[in-house]
């Protein structure tokens, strides 16, 4: 079986919720779902969505409304003027004494808008969501919206139109709410808090990694050093305390400092082994020299 696309499944959910909203409303979300010309406009969406679309329109066309399906494209016929549409929708979001009714229309608005027009990824393998607008009114219209809804998106200017989108998680959930897909936006969250968590873990182990890595690079440094100083023909070099812990390196060369110092007696603290290593690799540099030194490391 094909897997579904996370887009598609969206614009399924849109139009349950278009289904059951107020008469302002549908003539709201058709105004941002229509396309083509004022007296004959139409509709177009991908194959999977024709079923839930036939539904919608059996539901909220006008008794002497009728559609034409043409594979991709619904074409909308029969006094139904897509300009008195646009105009009727203008003026419900320039009214200020109904804001919650006004705002009811905006959300129906992009619902139908992000149908004919929208594209989400699939949060398993991005964020990105954008809408495609041509001419000049969905533009202007969308962006008065967007305004009204406090909601912010990026846009650029194609041959075509304009495009909108977002490229923030954070963004796209609190579209996803302004919508009313409350249980996507959940998702989305979930998704985010998830792969903060894993970025988080992974962070830590890559720099626990890193941290290993170094003190085991610098127990080999030390212990490389110790073994060519022992080698050495005048042994004079040593003092007691740095012949000790020369010895318990070797004997024990995976311990950390703080290990390595409580194997003496009385146990060193953890400055105090690393200042003695200090001084083995002060005395190394002065026996064998600073460039043979610097070509071991």
């Amino acid at each position: 079986m094909a897997p579904v696309d996370y887009g598609s499944e969206l614009k399924r959910e849109i139009f349950s919720i278009a289904r059951q909203q107020l008469p302002c409303c549908l003539q709201s979300f058709l105004a941002g779902l229509l396309r083509g010309s004022a007296h004959q406009p139409q509709i177009k969406v991908r194959r999977s969505l024709n079923r839930h679309l036939q539904l919608f329109f059996r539901d909220v066309l006008p008794p002497d409304a009728t559609i034409e399906d043409g594979g991709t494209e619904i074409l909308v016929e029969k006094n139904f003027d897509q300009l008195e549409l646009r105009q009727k929708f203008v003026e419900r979001i320039r009214r200020t004494d109904d804001t919650a009714s006004a705002k009811h229309c905006q959300r129906a608005f992009l619902h139908g808008l992000f149908i004919a027009r929208g594209y989400i990824q699939n949060p398993g393998r991005g964020y990105h969501l954008e809408f495609r607008l041509p001419g000049r009114w969905l533009p202007a219209a969308f962006r008065a919206v967007c305004r009204q809804l406090r909601m912010r998106f990026a846009e650029y200017k194609t041959e075509a139109g304009t495009c909108f989108y977002l490229k923030s998680i954070r963004r796209i959930i609190k579209f996803l709410n302004r919508l009313g897909l409350f249980e996507k936006s959940l998702e989305l969250s979930d998704l985010k808090a998830t792969r903060s968590l894993l970025s988080m873990v992974n962070r830590q182990v890559n720099f626990e990694t890193a941290n290993i890595n170094r003190l085991i690079g610098a127990a080999e440094e030390s212990i490389n050093q110790i073994r060519e100083l022992l080698a050495f023909e005048d042994q004079e070099i040593w003092t007691e305390s740095l012949r000790q812990l020369s010895m318990m390196r070797l004997k024990y060369p995976h311990d950390s400092l703080e290990a390595l110092g409580q194997r003496f007696v009385p146990p060193l603290s953890k400055s105090a082994v690393n200042h003695r290593l200090r001084r083995i690799k002060s005395l190394h540099t002065k026996v064998f020299g600073k460039e043979r030194d610097r070509s071991d490391c």
